[in-house]
């Protein structure tokens, strides 16, 4: 029984609500709310405070969602290695990316190499990932500026250049190239805090003591092109983000160039899951094979 109350603990601390935990363990909510409850009253202690549709961890909660990490870390490694095959027949594989733009080829090459790995896929900003990953809710994650943190293993994939993208029939529609300070004299919609598109953008127009005119704030690149493509202003993204489009023109920035690096990341103390590494394989052999491919 306490494993299963254990089991129901974990799932809501990890999901952020009763509700998303009784979908992930296939339960109802009244049944993981009594099954949590019930942790509660044999320890007499509180692990999670009930804030409108969501909880909060405690602090005694935070210490034993940590545990129950762990223990799940442990359960996965001993199914991975009973169920370890050439397929990896049986496998979950979480992930959490900041863009279908970095993501779709490689899940096509991995599932096909693959087919017995379940897949599952979160989509949000840098910080959203970010999250995702260290709070244990994504197995592996892709994302920039993710390097030389202390719990992760990472491994550069994709380079990206900042590009100036703008609406059909504005004045820049026909240029090649533009200028950095240009950018400050244009109307431009930005991404929201939390994106580190956005944050790259943000210091470089302070480097070049440039105050850039933002019209709009967007929550998603897609909103970001979408925007553009309707005229409301232009953007920078990233070039990986603005090829394969009629719906607006692309301008190549002068001068040193803006980069992110993409990388692949998981937690270090989970990097040698043989579905981990096989993805990760997989990954690093797609991004050799690409042009923008980063160098390691």
């Amino acid at each position: 029984m306490i494993h299963t109350q254990i089991r129901a603990f974990d799932a809501v601390a990890r999901s952020g609500s009763f509700s998303r935990a009784a979908e992930v363990l296939s339960l109802t909510q009244p049944a993981v709310t009594i099954q949590v409850k019930a942790l509660e009253e044999t320890y007499g202690v509180q692990l999670l405070q009930r804030q409108g549709r969501g909880v909060q961890l405690t602090e005694i909660g935070q210490r034993v969602f940590r545990l129950t990490r762990e223990m799940a870390n442990v359960e996965q490694a001993l199914h991975d290695l009973l169920a370890s095959s050439d397929d990896l027949q049986g496998n979950q594989l979480r992930l959490a990316v900041d863009g279908p733009h970095v993501v779709m080829r490689l899940l096509g090459r991995f599932q096909t190499r693959y087919p017995g790995v379940a897949l599952s896929v979160a989509m949000g900003n840098t910080r959203f990932v970010h999250d995702e990953l260290m709070e244990q809710r994504a197995d592996a994650a892709i994302l920039p500026g993710i390097k030389g943190h202390p719990a992760i293993h990472a491994r550069p994939l994709w380079r990206h250049t900042a590009v100036l993208i703008v609406p059909p029939g504005h004045a820049l529609a026909s240029a090649q190239r533009v200028s950095f300070s240009e950018l400050g004299l244009l109307d431009l919609v930005r991404r929201e805090t939390g994106s580190m598109t956005q944050k790259k953008i943000d210091v470089a127009f302070r480097a070049a003591g440039i105050k850039p005119h933002y019209v709009l704030e967007l929550g998603s690149r897609e909103a970001l092109c979408e925007a553009v493509a309707a005229g409301l202003g232009c953007g920078i993204v990233w070039d990986s983000e603005a090829r394969d489009s009629s719906r607006w023109h692309t301008v190549a920035i002068r001068g040193e160039p803006l980069e992110s690096i993409d990388h692949i990341a998981c937690l270090k103390a989970e990097a040698n899951r043989p579905v981990l590494q096989a993805f990760f394989n997989t990954a690093e052999e797609l991004a050799g094979n690409m042009k923008g491919g980063a160098k390691t």
